[in-house]
């Protein structure tokens, strides 16, 4: 900003001579354009500073902490209610997915358990007396330990039923009681003869308390024996295709075992 400050004017010369006027020409310098007023003031430019207003001291006091309002607090409990949520769901999938890998071993374990026992069973048979829908008879053959003579026939002792039962594999033996004596075994343990109805026989034998059941398998709902043979007592090898159904999955186990000393009694 450019101020204009009035000069004192000069008295006004009274006859001056011409040698004067050239001296006072010659000693002051012509004034600027912009400082000559029309009314014959001389006028100089002055800068000047624009004026500022002096601002108060910045206070260096901490500030005081400022409380969560009720809209921030209820976005904080949102974001902490999903994130619960979602942590809930991961935990759920990880346990299903565990669960079912567990249920998975402890099926296969299952299954070859079966196996196992079947196959034993009848590899170490001498005889495949009769088979069926749900059920597989065969002679074990003679025991030298029983206190009954060997006698190249099928005795009670030596009889074996493999039946679905509810959903049950159930392997059938006797089992005599820790009472019997040897003449109690003896008069207990009977023969039957070669045209018995061996079905039958070994439901008529299920009625006695020590012809009893050993569960193998559960969740089992069908059986399909197939021989190599037409004649149940010329098999030599078996085979055994089982339906497992236990609502996790479905599978068909099949179980083939040959005899390993195949002999019809009698």
């Amino acid at each position: 900003m450019i101020a204009h400050l009035p000069f004192a004017r000069r008295p006004p010369l009274r006859h001056p001579s011409i040698r004067h006027l050239s001296r006072l020409l010659l000693k002051s310098p012509p004034p600027p354009f912009d400082a000559l007023d029309t009314g014959g003031t001389i006028l100089h430019t002055i800068p000047t500073q624009p004026h500022h207003r002096a601002l108060p001291p910045r206070s260096h006091r901490p500030s005081r902490p400022r409380a969560l309002t009720l809209v921030e607090l209820l976005i904080g409990l949102s974001i902490t209610t999903v994130t619960a949520a979602i942590l809930a769901v991961l935990v759920s999938s990880t346990a299903t997915g565990t669960n079912s890998i567990q249920d998975g071993r402890r099926l296969l374990v299952r299954v070859q358990a079966v196996k196992s026992i079947i196959s034993d069973e009848i590899a170490n048979s001498r005889c495949i007396l009769a088979v069926g829908p749900t059920y597989l008879v065969f002679w074990a053959g003679d025991n030298t330990s029983s206190p009954v003579t060997p006698n190249n026939a099928v005795n009670l002792s030596e009889l074996r039923l493999l039946e679905i039962e509810n959903g049950q594999l159930n392997l059938y033996e006797v089992t005599w009681p820790n009472t019997f004596s040897k003449p109690n075994i003896l008069s207990a343990d009977s023969t039957y003869a070669p045209n018995t109805n061996w079905y039958n026989a070994a439901v008529t034998a299920k009625s006695l308390s020590y012809f009893k059941p050993n569960t193998i398998g559960t969740n089992i709902t069908s059986m399909t024996s197939t021989l190599d043979a037409s004649d149940c007592t010329d098999a030599k090898l078996v085979t055994l295709t089982l339906h497992l159904d236990d609502s996790i999955v479905q599978r068909n186990v099949v179980v083939g075992t040959a005899l390993i000393n195949q002999a019809p009694p009698w």
